[in-house]
């Protein structure tokens, strides 16, 4: 019941969400004069009715992909921000894309619309988290947990749970699996062994059993309470307490019928991976076709200062250290991996990097090229093939990650990228260690708010000249 109460809810915000959305964006039609010059939205109904068709289609279906609407009562505000920013960006980016495509111009401003949009949904969230804690101050709205369980997690959990009474979650009592004479958990009333849990379950009012064993409860033992909840109905979470995950984040996959758990990097997640791989599709494609005049200037440039070859291709480690072909213009002579090993004593830049700021073997289109980092531009199609990505730790050489140390070998459980934090804030300026720091930040902590924070930065660094 509790849970077709949610489902509902679920539904109801995220429509009341999207109608918050098309209302932002027939506010833009208004004010994205006084913030972008555009040319005249189109009059036409079928043009407005079809973008707001696409906006609507890309918020429902990334709302649902990326679980917006799922129960958010243990999580901060600024996690929920951060999901909503994530889903609003794609969702309009992909309604910019599609517009263009099929319409031939937007009915919109997507400027104003994020705006607007993203004020009225922190204000949206703001007002509900405090009604909902002044509330559940109250005694409402509240669920009963059954703690199973006497490890690590289920201490931490309880803990929790009593620090952070906003969470409406109420701790009815503690089940362990060593019996009456086992560990118990403090502050919680005990109902004695597992062996007490169904008739904990038929007698109480339990919304939620977490499961918290510690290392001595048995696989039999954890078998018979999950089996126990699912005759029964209810929800059971599991706490495996003795993994030490640091900056790993679980996830049930299944293979045929049988589930196992997954463990991986922030950045693996699945369904918000799935999301950054169509935007650098997308992108990249529309990038290739709309800089093709570009692409092609270079190219002759190139070409035309001592008629060699127009790319440079050199072998780099991608994700999880598959080698790939990495594209450039090339910007240097034709002999210049023969004069790398002279100019070896002069590298300026520790770890196993190869850099040097005045390197004699670049040419004088090739400077222009790497001043303005357009050198990499070749590299979009990488990205549309899948061997990059358009913002990730810049893509290795085999040779150096034979190099790294075990800690550093995490920068290679992404797809490398064109842009990093390292490419827009430190440069050459800084350590290989500080580098693979920044990295690793990236990693633990990627979004794709962060990522287009980066790709805005990238453009300012871009036109300012500050490479090489």
């Amino acid at each position: 019941m509790i849970q077709e109460r949610q489902n509902l809810l679920g539904h109801l915000f995220r429509l009341g969400d999207l109608l918050i959305l098309c209302g932002a964006a027939w506010v833009s039609r208004h004010l994205g004069g006084a913030l972008v010059s555009h040319p005249p939205f189109p009059e036409d109904s079928g043009a407005i009715w079809g973008g707001f068709f696409f906006l609507s289609a890309a918020w429902l279906f990334v709302s649902w992909r990326r679980d917006l609407y799922v129960s958010r009562r243990t999580e901060n505000l600024l996690h929920e921000i951060s999901a909503l920013a994530e889903v609003l960006l794609f969702s309009l980016g992909v309604a910019v894309f599609a517009s263009y495509l099929f319409l031939g111009g937007l009915p919109f401003e997507p400027l104003a619309t994020l705006l607007v949009a993203f004020g009225v949904f922190g204000l949206e969230r703001m007002v509900l988290r405090t009604s909902l804690r002044f509330l559940r101050a109250k005694g409402f709205n509240y669920r009963y947990v059954l703690m199973v369980g006497e490890g690590r997690a289920a201490e931490i959990l309880v803990r929790n749970f009593h620090s952070n009474p906003s969470f409406g979650i109420r701790v009815l009592g503690s089940i362990t699996f060593g019996g009456e004479g086992g560990k118990r958990l403090q502050s919680l009333r005990h109902f004695g062994s597992i062996q007490r849990l169904k008739s904990v379950l038929s007698n109480y009012v339990v919304d939620t059993v977490l499961l918290a064993p510690s290392e001595m409860a048995s696989v039999h033992e954890i078998n018979q309470v999950l089996q126990l909840c699912d005759e029964a109905g209810i929800p059971c979470n599991y706490a495996p307490g003795f993994f030490s995950l640091q900056n790993l984040l679980p996830e049930v996959v299944w293979y045929g019928n049988v589930p196992a758990f997954s463990f991986h990097t922030k950045a693996g997640a699945s369904a918000s991976f799935a999301i950054k791989r169509m935007i650098d599709v997308l992108v990249s494609g529309a990038l290739i076709i709309l800089l093709s005049p570009v692409l092609i200037l270079f190219a002759f440039l190139v070409w035309l200062h001592d008629r060699g070859p127009i790319l440079f291709k050199q072998p780099r480690s991608g994700l999880h250290g598959k080698v790939f072909q990495c594209l450039k213009f090339r910007s240097m002579c034709l002999d210049a991996e023969d004069k790398l090993k002279e100019l070896a004593k002069e590298n300026e830049q520790d770890g196993p990097v190869f850099k040097i700021k005045k390197d004699p073997r670049i040419t004088p289109i090739g400077r222009f090229l790497r001043k303005f980092s357009l050198d990499e531009l070749p590299q979009l199609f990488n990205v549309l093939k899948g061997d990059m990505s358009l913002v990730g730790p810049r893509p290795p050489l085999p040779s150096e990650v034979v190099q790294y140390d075990w800690w550093q070998r995490r920068r290679l459980s992404v797809r490398p990228g064109i842009t990093c934090i390292w490419q827009v804030w430190g440069r050459n300026r800084v350590s290989f260690q500080r580098w693979v720091e920044m990295d690793l930040y990236y990693i633990d902590n990627w979004s794709l708010w962060m990522d287009f924070k980066l790709l805005l930065r990238t453009v300012q660094v871009v036109f300012r000249g500050t490479g090489m």
